[in-house]
């Protein structure tokens, strides 16, 4: 889903298209140079979220390999 994220003042990303959203994309990347280079900061078409860490990040490699280490027993049935 496309979102914009301010994750520190003066720094916004705009991210999250999945290969669907270029005109949308094509269109947030305009007015967001256009709040850019005016210097203002005014509503973007969608409102700016938190950044929010993963939760459980730190496992997913350990989760990865036993996900793996399951599908391979699961083939061998």
């Amino acid at each position: 889903m496309p979102h914009i994220q301010e994750p520190a003042p003066g720094l916004t990303a705009l991210l999250g298209c999945n290969g669907r959203g270029v005109a949308l994309m094509t269109v947030l990347g305009q007015r967001l140079a256009a709040r850019i280079a005016s210097g203002e900061v005014g509503e973007l078409v969608l409102s700016s979220t938190p950044v929010r860490p993963i939760p459980f990040h730190r496992f997913w490699k350990l989760g990865m390999t036993l996900r793996v280490a399951y599908g391979r027993v699961m083939d061998r049935q």
